[in-house]
């Protein structure tokens, strides 16, 4: 299987071909004992996924509310909460062996 980020959109794209299965067969997945590295990973990416998330609804409850505004701060957390989770992705792909 091989996963690759879509140019232009925000999801993933998992491949199932005949040279993902050569390179599963070839040694080119996590290493052995890697699990705890890959649920750690796992755990941080979720835990930033679900972060941006939250900040994402508080920025459209405010814009829905007549008269309300995002506090100042915010875009500042969400910059923040984007960078985190693009580190805890980046250590998901290095835990599991995928470029």
């Amino acid at each position: 299987m091989t996963v690759r980020r879509l140019r232009g959109g925000a999801g993933l794209q998992r491949l199932f071909d005949a040279d993902a299965d050569v390179e599963a067969d070839a040694g080119a997945g996590p290493a052995p004992g890697a699990a705890p590295a890959v649920a750690s990973a796992l755990r941080c990416s979720r835990e930033a996924l679900v972060d941006i998330q939250g900040q994402l609804d508080a920025l459209l409850a405010a814009l829905r509310t007549p008269g309300a505004a995002p506090d100042g701060a915010a875009p500042e957390r969400l910059r923040n909460a984007t960078r985190r989770a693009g580190t805890a992705l980046a250590a998901l792909g290095a835990a599991t062996g995928i470029r």
